[in-house]
């Protein structure tokens, strides 16, 4: 398994609303993809799902009740896009997307690899959950916080 690691700046959606995918990430990522905007913490972003990994999701929510089921596949589903790399790594993200995610044409953007997804944040949007975070505390503090639960 490959996961997307790091945090890449300086990136721009351009005057088409497309914007490049890192060349270290495209073919982690594949040609066709989902983009669905997520919300953080009550911060938005868009993050892009391999295929596999996104129809894993899918199924992961395939637990519960029906109502349970509905809930969580529209919520995730009406978010989401299928999307296509062109020749020149670039994908093109709609104006629905775009105002859910809270980019716009010529955006300045911030890629972080979290794992098995990459999310894409506007910068300011980025900055407001970055400084929401407290990183005076360590890695394996926050790890131990998590195996306490």
């Amino acid at each position: 398994m490959h996961l997307f690691v790091g945090t890449l700046e300086g990136y721009k959606l351009d005057s088409k609303g497309r914007l490049s995918i890192p060349t270290k990430w495209r073919e982690r990522l594949g040609k066709d993809f989902y983009m669905v905007a997520v919300t953080v913490r009550g911060y938005s972003c868009l993050t892009l799902y391999p295929v596999e990994h996104f129809e894993n999701m899918y199924e992961s929510m395939q637990q519960g009740t029906e109502n349970q089921k509905y809930d969580a596949t529209t919520s995730f589903l009406d978010n989401a896009e299928e999307a296509c790399l062109d020749s020149q790594g670039r994908f093109t993200v709609n104006q629905r997307l775009k105002s859910a995610a809270c980019l716009t044409n010529e955006s300045t953007v911030v890629f972080k690899g979290k794992g098995k997804v990459i999310e894409i944040w506007n910068t300011q949007e980025y900055e407001k959950i970055y400084n929401s975070y407290d990183h005076s505390q360590g890695i394996y503090d926050l790890m131990d916080k998590v195996k306490g639960q």
